[in-house]
């Protein structure tokens, strides 16, 4: 192969990658958005320790009440940002928690919150 043919297939290949990847997120925000993994296996008694306004914000700013996904799962603006940040808010506590020695919640397997 000349080089001029390995530099044209270089520069094709990089062209097309920043349009792939948005393809890709494009895709991912989709399927967030209309097939959330649901439902998370979440128990009150086991985070009764934990203030209610850390998870539950509408007690701050009087939003009113409901499940979280009826406000942060179904807006397609935030959805996948608010999987992001919903995973980080439970993971962290319950790295903070199993750090203090305590017992905490699942950090990994997807099953043990999502059945």
């Amino acid at each position: 192969m000349s080089l001029v043919r390995r530099y044209v297939a270089v520069l094709v290949v990089a062209l097309a990658m920043p349009g792939l990847a948005y393809i890709i997120y494009a895709w991912r925000l989709e399927g967030i958005v209309q097939h959330p993994q649901l439902p998370v296996a979440f128990e009150h008694a086991d985070h009764r320790k934990v203030p209610c306004a850390d998870c539950h914000h509408n007690f701050i700013d009087e939003t009113g009440g409901g499940a979280c996904y009826n406000c942060h799962k179904l807006t397609p603006e935030i959805a996948a940002d608010m999987e992001a940040m919903f995973h980080d808010f439970c993971r962290d506590c319950h790295v903070r928690t199993r750090t203090a020695g305590e017992d905490s919640g699942p950090l990994r397997q997807c099953s043990l919150c999502h059945h």
